[in-house]
Formats: structure tokens, C-alpha cells, sequence
């Protein structure tokens, strides 16, 4: 289940997410027997031996169909990866109403097909028209996933059945794709491999394909597609429809976080990656690539940290990011973690409470959306080897005027004796310290958009306030403790 992290009350809290919830795990249950039937009939029976004795309840003529319905391999010595700069982006807007208008209820391949190249002329209007189509119009199938779980029954992926029913699970997504685009004059194949979300899963533990998608050629090059990632989520066992536009031409160098494909060619890399480094490889969300996120450091997901560690991630100044800590799946308090932005750096700051095993969170958004969800874009495993220190709490005015603190990084301060403050805040007008026991305040010296100060503290606690341009309020930034 995937978590996206609230602001409530100008300050950070967290909710879970009914907007972000992953197919992922449904993939692995329903994809990854099919598939490894397909490949390997005798390895699924030495497999079920084990967890699903009653295989043979699938229908031989039903898996004889999908096996000869699947494209999985095409005619090509040359596959080239499509440039994404080359695509007009600008003009999706309008192919995707236009295949919203068609409103077809027929079960004919053929027939929609004829419907939608009438739409659409070039071979990307195509490519994009059959991938909005289909994820505004075909269901995740949750209820035949159930049944092929509890019962062993898999369910008619083929595409007509899919859209008779107009619903299906992965394979049945890519192979509608396929006969679509091949009834438009498209070469595409249907690519199978390893999926992987927020989950912690690692393609090495089972050597099971989980997963379909598709490859499709656009003005002589090849891009890569998932409809089923892109029509929405399953969240509390039901699907819920979101539509994704990251999916559509997905950047190969951003689809091999989530996706690697059994015949390496369609990674669409000139360097291919390992199954190692792909498991390797941290927990990244789309919503890291849509917002302009880079990774300068910790490129692996596991990290070995002592009591601390800082993550550095290239962000642009228009996006703003939060952090959390989980231990055994548990939420742990705010101040476990503080971001800050370093010009074109943010810094995620992580302690830990003690050894142990810990997952740290990253939630991001462009400051401009002026809801309280930050989408989870990245995380990561970390093994601490010793206890740390925890930081002051952090309000929303700090990370969205690109605040920095230098110091006192620690959340709790000494009591009855002076405590130095160094802190940016972009904006601010002034920058004011409350003594909460004493209701007194202190003004800080201000150089530009830096601020600093020895500030006399008695005990409780301790807020630091700034005011900006046009505004006669004075807004938290931080809050700490005393020792």
C-alpha cells in the first residue's frame, strides 16, 4: 500500500492515500503463474505442487488461445528506442478527447480499430488514441484476480473477450493494445517481464515473470507503453480509475525502476541493466520523473547508515518535498526527519531512534498545487547501526519559502543559557524566536534572506515565527525542545 503524507494545520501530518495505491502486488498474484506457464509449463507444475494444487482447473484451451494470441517476439535486428523530445506532446491533449468521444460498445477488434484510425492519421495520433482509449474504458479485473487466486481459474485475456467484459488484468491490457495497434498498422509486441512498485520486492527472490506491457514502433523507432499502470489503481480491492500519462513513451531510462523485461533488447538501453542492478535499484515512483527529481546520491534502495544519514536529490526551485520514517511498518514522529533545499539540492536529514531496520519515505509536489497531498516519489530501506539525534519540527512555510537551517540541527536545545540560530529563509521580512514558557520573543539579524542570532532559552518550547511581504502575520517556520 502506498502512503502519500498530509499538511494539516500548516503542519506535516500523515494520512494514508486512497489516490496512490499500487496494482503491483495484484500483478505478481495474477501475471506471474500465467507467464511462467507460458515460458515453462513444467516449472509452473513443480511450482503448484506446493502453493496451488488445482492449476489443471485452468481451461488447456483457453491458456492454448492466449499463448497464440500473445505477440511476444517481432521480426526486428534493428530496435531503436524513440526519441521523447521528438513526440508532440502538445498535441495528446486532443487526441485523448478525441478517443474519450468514442463511446463503443461493441466487441469487435477490428471495428474499433477502424473506428479509431478515422481519429487519428500519423502513427503516434494512433499509438496515443488505442493507449487513452483503453485505459478510460477497460477495468482492472479484481474479482477474476481473486477468483484465479482463490480458485486457479485464469481469466480469457484474449482481446475480444476484454472487450466484452470491459475489464481484465495485466496480460489482457497489453494484448488488446497489441491487436489494436496492429489493426491500425502499427507494429507492437506485447513485453513480458518484472514488475516492481512501492512494495519491497526483488526480481531475484522468484525467477516468475509478473507483468505485460507493450512495445510499440513509432516513425521507425520504439517506445514503450503500459495501459494498465496507466487506467488506475486497486485500493482496498477495488479498482479505482487514475489516469497515468507517464505511462504513454515512458523514458526507458526512467521505466527500468519499475519495469524489466525478460529479453533485455526491451529495456531500450545501449547499456542494458543487470537483474541485480534492477534490483538494486531504489523504490521510484512516476511522480519522481514528472517532477524533475533527480538522484545524486544513494542510488541503491538499501542503505547501511549510523545514526544519520542525508540523501541528496537534485529538485527544481518550484517543487517542494517532505520525508517520513517507518519501522515495522509504523509511522514514527515527524521530527525523525528534516528536508531542505540547498539551491538546486534538496536534502532529505534522517535519524533514526535506534538500530534497526527503517524505510525512509519521500513525498514531493510542485509548489504551485496548492492541495495538502504530497505523492510519494522514492524510498528507501536503511539498516541503522546506532541511535541519532532528532530534529526540530518543521511547518510548511519553511520548506515553501526554501528554507535552510544551519544550525541547531538538533531538536532539543539546552535550557537556561544561550542557543545560536543560523537559518535562510527566502521572502521573510523578519525572523522572530518565541520562548513559549516566558512568552518572550527574539529578533534575529538579518543579511539578505540569512538570519542569525544568540537567543537566551529558559525551557519548554521554542518557535521560531517569520513574516513575509504583505502579510502582517507571523508564520511558524520551526519548533523545538528543551533538553
Amino acid at each position: 500500500m502506498k502512503y502519500n503524507k498530509t499538511a494539516k494545520n500548516n503542519r506535516y501530518s500523515k494520512r494514508k492515500s486512497n489516490n496512490n495505491s499500487s496494482l503491483f502486488w495484484w500483478l505478481i498474484i495474477g501475471g506471474s503463474l500465467f507467464f511462467t506457464y507460458r515460458n515453462n509449463p513444467q516449472l509452473v507444475n513443480n511450482f503448484t505442487e506446493e502453493f496451488l494444487p488445482n492449476l489443471s482447473n485452468i481451461s488447456l484451451v483457453s491458456t492454448r488461445i492466449i499463448r497464440d494470441e500473445f505477440i511476444t517476439k517481432i521480426n526486428e535486428t534493428d530496435i531503436t528506442a524513440g526519441s521523447i523530445s521528438s513526440l508532440q506532446k502538445n498535441k495528446f491533449a486532443e487526441i485523448d478527447n478525441k478517443a474519450l468521444s468514442v463511446q463503443y460498445s461493441g466487441t469487435s477488434v477490428k471495428e474499433l480499430a477502424d473506428i479509431l484510425s478515422q481519429l487519428a492519421t500519423t502513427e503516434e495520433e494512433k499509438a496515443r488514441i488505442i493507449y487513452r482509449w483503453i485505459t478510460h474504458n477497460i477495468a482492472y479485473d479484481v474479482v477474476s484476480l481473486n477468483r484465479f487466486t482463490n480458485e486457479n481459474i485464469y481469466p480469457n485475456v484474449t482481446a475480444e473477450n476484454v472487450l466484452v467484459t470491459r475489464q481484465t488484468i495485466c496480460s489482457g491490457y497489453a494484448n488488446l493494445y497489441q491487436k489494436l495497434a496492429n489493426n491500425m498498422g502499427l507494429k507492437s509486441l506485447i513485453v513480458v517481464g518484472y514488475a516492481k512498485g512501492s512494495t519491497d520486492f526483488v526480481v531475484g527472490d522468484d525467477n516468475t515473470a509478473n507483468h505485460a506491457w507493450n512495445g510499440v514502433k513509432i516513425n521507425g523507432n520504439w517506445y514503450l507503453v503500459d495501459t494498465t499502470w496507466g487506467a488506475g489503481i486497486v485500493n482496498d480491492n477495488r479498482f479505482e480509475r487514475r489516469f497515468n500519462n507517464f505511462y504513454f513513451a515512458t523514458n526507458p531510462q526512467h521505466f527500468i525502476y519499475t519495469h524489466f523485461p525478460e529479453d533485455g533488447r526491451w529495456q531500450l538501453l545501449p547499456n542494458p541493466y543487470t537483474r541485480a542492478h534492477f534490483d538494486a535499484l531504489p523504490n521510484v515512483q512516476g511522480n519522481f520523473f514528472e517532477n524533475n527529481l533527480e538522484l545524486v546520491s544513494h542510488t541503491q534502495k538499501s542503505i547501511n547508515a549510523g545514526g544519520n544519514v542525508n540523501i541528496t536529490i537534485k529538485a527544481p526551485s518550484t517543487v517542494e518535498a517532505i520525508a517520513s520514517l517507518k519501522s515495522a511498518g509504523q509511522n514514527l514522529p515527524d521530527n525523525y526527519t528534516l528536508v531542505q533545499r540547498q539551491g538546486e539540492f534538496l536534502n532529505v536529514m534522517t535519524s533514526f531512534p535506534q538500530q534497526g531496520n527503517y524505510q525512509l519515505e519521500i513525498f514531493a509536489k510542485p509548489k504551485s498545487d496548492s492541495g495538502d497531498t504530497f505523492p510519494l516519489v522514492l524510498s528507501y530501506e536503511v539498516t541503522a547501526n546506532q541511535e541519532g539525534k532528532t530534529f526540530p519540527t518543521i511547518y510548511r512555510h519553511f520548506s515553501q519559502n526554501n528554507g535552510y537551517l544551519e544550525t541547531p540541527t538538533m531538536g532539543d536545545l539546552y535550557p537556561n543559557q544561550a542557543n545560536y540560530f543560523k537559518l535562510r529563509v527566502d521572502n521573510a521580512t523578519e525572523v522572530r524566536i518565541l520562548d513559549k514558557s516566558t512568552n518572550r520573543w527574539s529578533d534575529l539579524t538579518r543579511y539578505g534572506n540569512l538570519y542569525t542570532g544568540n537567543v537566551n532559552i529558559s525551557s519548554g518550547d521554542v518557535v521560531v515565527f517569520a513574516k513575509f511581504p504583505g502579510d502582517s502575520r507571523y508564520w511558524a517556520l520551526l519548533e523545538y525542545q528543551t533538553l
